[in-house]
């Protein structure tokens, strides 16, 4: 079939084409009929297409799948084929990216003439995608390496996906793995689902959530620090929202030792400015009254050497106190 035959059975649309790449293949695999945009985009190439074989103009890389779609346009006529393939690029290091639908080409008599390609370049979608796939793993290589547990939840509390620290802590905690899809009420303790649903609600109306928690699982307990966050897609739609978490049990049990020594030594301040005070006062006292009295009788110096002594043990006993105190 000639060029002008075939093209009187293409929709003009087609043909005229600023969009699309029309190719005709005959029955042995050689262009039979290209497009006007075909040739404008594969001029550099610098040949007349017509009468060459298909892999002139594709990346060697994809003539077996190319193939493989046409063996199945002959199988199933009535049928079409979407195929991703590689084209030569005016840059011997670079290619184009191009979406084609494959399907059988008939003649005026409705027999097999070949297959007829529609295609269009998607170069640029995908670099774009490349680009997003190497953001995605850069992230993901982020969220793999960092010491918090972090899980993107959907809207009805289906686990979307989670990192290996999240699946770390489920195991400890929950003696099961997280996957996606499964339900996050089952990996949330008992005492947390009022406060778990309470807070995630807000978060789902908009609000960023930052919480500090204890949790108790089995005989052991563990400090958290807790944020829930809006999740959106890039146009803005709600699509849940995250939850990650920071195991602060040290930091948390770092700073309620410095309120327990610092609760210790307002003590000992006080018992040194009150009780050890009182006790020097009273000594200081009784002293003068044995030493300054004259008309004392030797009963009463004694009762009063009593009183001393009790005193000093005293003065001894809360000295070792705040000793003690201060070494615990």
């Amino acid at each position: 079939m000639t060029q002008t035959e075939i093209c009187k059975l293409i929709p003009s649309f087609l043909c005229n084409s600023v969009t699309y790449s029309v190719v005709v293949t005959d029955l042995l695999g050689n262009y039979s009929y290209v497009n006007d945009l075909f040739n404008k985009r594969f001029a550099f190439l610098g040949m007349d297409f017509i009468g060459k074989p298909f892999q002139v103009a594709m990346h060697p890389g994809d003539v077996e799948s190319a193939i493989t779609i046409v063996r199945q346009c002959f199988a199933n006529p009535d049928k079409v084929f979407p195929i991703d393939i590689r084209k030569p690029s005016n840059n011997e290091h670079d290619f184009h990216w191009t979406h084609w639908e494959f399907s059988l080409f008939k003649d005026v008599n409705g027999n097999p003439a070949g297959v007829i390609c529609i295609g269009n370049d998607i170069t640029e979608s995908q670099r774009i995608v490349k680009k997003l796939r190497h953001s995605e793993n850069k992230l993901r290589a982020m969220l793999e390496s960092t010491a918090d547990a972090n899980l993107l939840i959907s809207p009805d509390y289906k686990i979307i996906s989670y990192n290996k620290q999240a699946a770390m802590q489920a195991e400890v905690v929950f003696g099961k793995p997280l996957e996606v899809g499964a339900a996050m009420h089952d990996f949330i303790l008992p005492n947390d689902f009022d406060d778990f649903y309470a807070d995630t609600k807000r978060a789902l109306n908009g609000e960023y959530i930052h919480l500090e928690r204890e949790i108790f699982f089995g005989d052991a307990s563990a400090w958290i620090e807790v944020n829930y966050l809006p999740a959106y897609d890039p146009d803005g739609k709600l699509v849940g929202f995250t939850f990650s978490s920071t195991n602060i049990t040290k930091s948390k049990t770092d700073a309620l030792k410095i309120v327990q020594q610092d609760e210790r030594l307002k003590h000992i301040t006080w018992q040194q400015s009150h009780e050890l005070r009182r006790h020097v006062v009273n000594i200081m006292g009784l002293y003068n009254l044995i030493k300054l009295e004259d008309n004392l009788s030797a009963e009463e110096k004694l009762q009063h050497l009593d009183t001393l002594l009790s005193e000093v043990k005293e003065l001894d006993f809360t000295i070792h106190e705040i000793v003690s105190r201060s070494i615990s």
